[in-house]
């Protein structure tokens, strides 16, 4: 018997196009991944009840509406509606306090965005994608 596995879909929540880019171009060179990027954290919510396998989220999400929902909020969301969904916050956020709130909160996979953003999601991800 012959079992077809599904690609895995990743949600890339980023509201700066060339960084959202790169993300894609990144997830693009794996193999088996069904890509959906979002702008904005509501298109991410809009769209859990596809029940996506990973979601790579930015913190700040303000960058074209002042008044964006934070990823904060989007990483709950996520939780709350997929709970076997795997989250990495990949974030230029530096703010103790910022990052120490996302721990709390129970984020446990955490890449500053730099010149190793890439290599540091090799690491996180060897032998687990």
């Amino acid at each position: 018997m012959v079992t077809e596995s599904r690609n895995k879909l990743v949600f890339l929540v980023e509201d700066d196009l060339f960084y959202l880019e790169l993300l894609e171009n990144y997830f693009s060179e794996k193999s088996n991944f069904e890509i959906l990027r979002f702008t904005t954290g509501e298109g991410c919510i809009a769209n859990l009840h596809l029940n996506p396998d990973l979601v790579i989220l930015d913190y700040f999400l303000d960058k074209h509406n002042v008044d964006a929902i934070d990823g904060k909020f989007v990483y709950r969301k996520i939780v709350e509606h997929c709970p076997n969904t795997r989250i990495v916050v990949v974030s230029a956020q530096q703010s103790a306090e910022v990052v120490f709130g996302l721990v709390k909160e129970g984020v446990r996979d955490y890449v500053m965005k730099g010149k190793e953003t890439f290599d540091q999601l090799d690491l996180l991800f060897a032998n687990n994608l």
